[in-house]
């Protein structure tokens, strides 16, 4: 019983990073319509969407230290706690300002959260057993993004900060944090101040950061503008929109699965490839769809493809550092993933003014081609995989 609680627990935890963003997707047209008097309220209300992943990246390698030095658990504990606080804030809140600030809050949150989880599973498997658990991340991260999605998109058809409240949810989390959470047995005591700390091994890592940065990036052009392109594509209602992107993250849960799979006929730059492959194909079909059918089936390919990103980059990870680095590697690959989700709605908006939204993700679409080609050349030049090092 104790495992198994310990594997949910993991599991539902991770579940907790596609809440911190993508469930108020559907509410974001409504949000802009209710805050349409605050300027450049368009842009603001996106940002609320976006803007946890700027404190997300920034405490990342912070939170990576903390769980090294202090241990997983008192750091988990934290955040989870935070986090619900901070996500269900704008269900109360009066302003666009005050939310914006809850959003900031979430953030801190999230950091500690997805690093902490993602490590402890770093901690916990090897070899085979770490492919499969890491596709079971990917796929309950994923489903669950289902729920929350759908949530959000039936609950913003009643109000807008509705949504707001699934946030909630991550207090059933809670429980089995205190009594399941295990520090891992070779976790190295604290480092006495004058001790030279061990480095990372930053120009291993830094090529996974930059495609965790680029991965992030371009997936999160989904939430941050999709229901506005199916606005241009006729679609009126929030619900459709919930469906489509939930549509999409069920996809990504297919990846995900079958990620164990894939890893065993091809190497990490090989599934790099293919992941960006899938997004690029998605995505062009996504920019010249006409019509919401098209615009879905463009989301599904981009969402296989996505479902097999994060596992590989965790799993290459793990392979990368000694157990005593894992929180502090994992912290960094947090920074870089949301990072890219910070400026994912930054960067499209001239984008978006100058080509619309169709012609953003036709863009996109093409620069994935060059990540896909990218990953291929990464493949080819790293014939075997890195065993866990510890």
């Amino acid at each position: 019983m104790g495992e198994r609680l310990y594997r949910a627990t993991l599991l539902a935890g991770s579940t907790l990073t596609v809440m911190a963003g993508a469930t108020i997707t559907p509410a974001l047209p409504a949000m802009e319509e209710a805050f349409a008097a605050v300027p450049a309220a368009a842009f603001w209300v996106k940002l609320a969407l976006s803007l946890p992943a700027i404190f997300i990246a920034l405490g990342g390698p912070l939170f990576g230290w903390l769980l090294d030095r202090w241990g997983r658990r008192p750091v988990l504990i934290l955040t989870v706690s935070l986090y619900a606080l901070a996500g269900s804030s704008g269900f109360i809140l009066p302003s666009l300002a005050a939310i914006l600030a809850g959003r900031a809050l979430l953030g801190v949150a999230v950091s500690g959260t997805m690093t902490g989880f993602t490590t402890l599973i770093g901690d916990g498997f090897r070899g085979a057993e770490l492919d499969r658990f890491m596709g079971l991340q990917g796929a309950a991260t994923a489903l669950g993004g289902v729920v929350f999605l759908l949530l959000g998109g039936l609950l913003a058809d009643v109000g807008w900060r509705y949504p707001f409240l699934v946030y909630l949810l991550s207090l059933i989390v809670l429980p089995g944090v205190l009594s399941s959470v295990r520090e891992p047995a070779k976790l190295p005591p604290p480092v006495p101040a004058k001790t030279r700390r061990t480095p990372l091994p930053l120009r291993r890592l830094l090529p996974l950061y930059l495609l965790a940065f680029a991965g992030m990036l371009a997936f999160y052009l989904i939430p941050t503008q999709v229901a506005f392109h199916l606005r241009e594509l006729g679609v009126e209602s929030n619900a459709p929109v919930g469906v489509a992107v939930a549509l999409m993250t069920l996809a990504s849960a297919a990846g995900s699965l079958v990620y164990r799979r894939l890893h065993r006929r091809l190497s990490s730059g090989g599934i790099f490839a293919l992941n960006f492959a899938l997004m690029g194909l998605g995505y062009l079909i996504l920019g010249l769809a006409g019509g919401y059918y098209g615009a879905l089936a463009g989301l599904i390919i981009a969402g296989g493809g996505m479902g097999l990103f994060l596992p590989n980059l965790n799993v290459r990870l793990v392979g990368l550092v000694p157990e005593k680095l894992r929180g502090r590697a994992f912290g960094g690959s947090t920074t870089s993933l949301y990072l890219g989700q910070f400026l994912a709605p930054i960067l499209a908006a001239p984008l978006v003014e100058r080509l619309d939204y169709a012609g953003l993700y036709l863009v996109t679409g093409g620069l994935m081609a060059i990540g896909a080609l990218v990953g291929l050349l990464l493949s080819r030049k790293s014939g075997g995989e890195t065993t866990p090092a510890d």
